[in-house]
This record gives structure tokens, sequence and C-alpha cells, in this order.
């Protein structure tokens, strides 16, 4: 039912993320103010996971928050139906992303604790939300080409009703205290080591966020359409897929420090590539370095996480999750003010550099633990 979770929840993502922004646009917004309400997400992402993984840990909540979150989030996503005016916009999204927030790393910690009493692999359970979010984004992409893009919020909407009723089918322990977990918790923050990871964490995502806001307006800005949009996120999100189903395997021969300093180095490649090219073949070539940047780098993220942070799970991805929305909040910030000005050379080469930067505190982590 973990995998049916994903598979629901990142479905409803594959539906809204790509797509959002130019549904944005078509109710009369810039670009540089769609991105700035998508900033919404990671904004949200600094303070409730990390709160919410805490309260999960001392007092055992983690499968009600989840099941409370899901429930919620599907609630306030429906007023995006009625919302009209700019502020309506804002509020809608504002309380969609405060529920939302914290059901990654609720998810994750579900995950990670299962694969632990049962056996099994946590990218083989997680690629299941990677191939809703393939399947919805392709679907979608067609769908817009053909009614346009009003399907978005609509189909959006059903996808997350399946995720809350979903969230009812996993495991919620009863509730009880449990002492140390916010000392644990404090002794971790008070640690270079933890604050390297999560510098190395928020340049990626800062990075990513360029993909993540601004890839689908990049394309439609070098003329094309919803279809090809589709084809191109469903084959970085296809490939993500296919590195999570060996991501055990990968994991145990290179180790989770040195994969995730791996990922990032990827990442230059990629963003820097993506600054030069322009054709469809060439885009759609570099597409699948999407299932490293993304997919192993999540996976080694997670994990490194997990296994620093016994005490409090739920916390630790909390935290992970805030590290990614420190920088998705930044890059989301300004994508679309570096798209408007220099186009997709200057938005992809300044994701570039945003990459190499986590990659540098990457190597100092991975560094450290050998040492």
């Amino acid at each position: 039912m973990i995998g049916l979770y994903y598979f629901s929840f990142f479905g409803a993502l594959g539906i809204f993320l790509p797509y959002f922004s130019l549904w944005l646009v078509a109710q009369g917004m810039l670009p540089s103010q769609a991105t700035r309400v998508l900033s919404l997400i990671p904004l949200m992402a600094l303070c409730v996971p990390p709160l919410t993984g805490l309260a999960a840990d001392a007092r055992r909540l983690r499968g009600w928050l989840l099941r409370l979150g899901s429930v919620a989030t599907a609630v306030a996503f429906l007023g995006f139906l009625r919302a009209r005016t700019t502020h309506e916009l804002w509020l809608a999204t504002a309380l969609f992303c405060f529920f939302r927030a914290p059901l990654t790393s609720l998810v994750d910690a579900t995950t990670l604790a299962h694969v632990h009493h049962h056996g099994g692999s946590y990218g083989r359970i997680r690629l299941w939300g990677s191939l809703g979010f393939l399947v919805a984004a392709a679907a979608t992409g067609a769908a817009i080409d053909r009614v346009g893009v009003g399907v978005i919020v609509h189909a959006a909407s059903w996808g997350l009703g399946a995720c809350a009723v979903v969230s009812f089918a996993l495991p919620a322990a009863p509730p009880s205290a449990r002492e140390g977990v916010v000392g644990a918790w404090l002794h971790r923050l008070g640690e270079l080591d933890t604050w390297l990871f999560i510098l190395a964490a928020a340049f990626a995502q800062m990075a990513t966020a360029a993909y993540d806001s601004g890839f689908s307006l990049h394309l439609a800005r070098l003329g094309f359409g919803g279809r090809f949009i589709g084809a191109a996120w469903a084959t970085g999100v296809a490939a993500e897929i296919l590195l999570l189903a060996a991501s055990g395997w990968i994991l145990a021969r290179i180790g989770a420090a040195r994969l995730f300093t791996l990922t990032l180095l990827t990442a230059v490649v990629r963003w820097t590539l993506l600054a030069q090219v322009r054709s469809p073949v060439a885009i759609l070539c570099l597409q699948p370095l999407h299932g490293v940047t993304f997919g192993l780098f999540w996976v080694s993220g997670v994990t490194l996480a997990r296994d620093r942070n016994t005490e409090t799970p739920t916390a630790a991805q909390g935290l992970f999750s805030a590290a990614i929305g420190i920088g998705s909040l930044g890059g989301m910030n300004v994508a679309g003010l570096l798209l408007e000005r220099g186009g997709g050379r200057l938005l992809y080469s300044a994701a570039a550099v945003c990459a190499a930067l986590g990659a540098l505190c990457a190597w100092a982590y991975a560094h450290r633990q050998r040492k």
C-alpha cells in the first residue's frame, strides 16, 4: 500500500508541478510572478516538515499526521477551482503548500521503517511515485494540447483525493510519548557534518528549482508544445524509475556519501549542457540525467539522513525536506527573472554554478565521513 500512496501522491504532483506555471501564466501572470507563487512550496518546507517530524517522533504520531495531512491537502487544493484574482491564487497556493509540505518526509520515514523491519529496498518502493509522476506528466501534456490548461487543476484534484483515501490503509501506531527525542535532535543540529549536508542539499535543489519551475516555460519559449513538454518530463522520470530500481545495488557498491557527491557533479554537467542546447533531440538526450540528479540524489540523501539520525528518523527526513525547501525557495524566486532577462542560457548557467557549490559541500561531507 505504501507504493500505491507514492503512485497517487506523485501522480497528482506530475499533473501539478510541470504545468502549474503554465496555468498561472494563463490566468494572467508573468513568468516571474508565476515562479514566485510556486516559491510558496519550498517556503512551507522550511519549518513545517522538521516540526511535524519532531512531533511524529516524540509522540509516535507519524501515521496519524500522514492521514490528516493527506486529507487536508486534497481539500485545500480544491481552492484552485474557485480562485480567480491574484490574491485568491496566492491564498489557495499557501494553504495547499502548508498541508502538503510534510507529506514526503512522513511517507519516506514510513517507508524506511518498513524496509528496516521487513526488508527490501527504499528505491524499489519509491519508484512507484516516479512511475505515477511519469504517467501523469505524459498524459497531462497530451491533454493540454487537446483541451487546454484548465485540465491541470481538475485532474490533480482527483489524484490528491485518491491519495487521501489510500493514506488510511497505511499503518498508524497508537500515540505514545518518547523520552530524549528533542535532546537528540538538538545535538545533531550542533554538528558541522549536519550543516555541510544541509548546504549540499540546498545548493543542489537551488539548481533543480530552475528545472522544476522553469523547464516548461523554457521549452515553451523555444516554441515547443504541450506534447513535447510532457515527453521531455516523462523521459527524465523514466530514467529516474530505472535508477531507483537499481539504487539498492548502487548504494551497496558506492556508498551513500560518495553517491551523493557524484549526483551533484552530474548535475553540473547537466545544467551546463542544457544552457547551450536548443534542438529537441539534444534536449531529450539530456533528460535521462534526471535519473541521477534527482532519483539517486534523493535516495542517497534520505539514506544519509536516516543513518545519522536513528533516534529521530522522521525529524531527520523533515530536515532534509527543509534543506530542499531552502534551495527551492532561493531558486524559484529568481528562476523566472533569469529566464525573462537571459533566457535558458542564463538560467541554467546559474544552475550549474549552484550545483558546483553543492558538490563542494558534499565532497567535504564525504571526506569528513571517511576520516
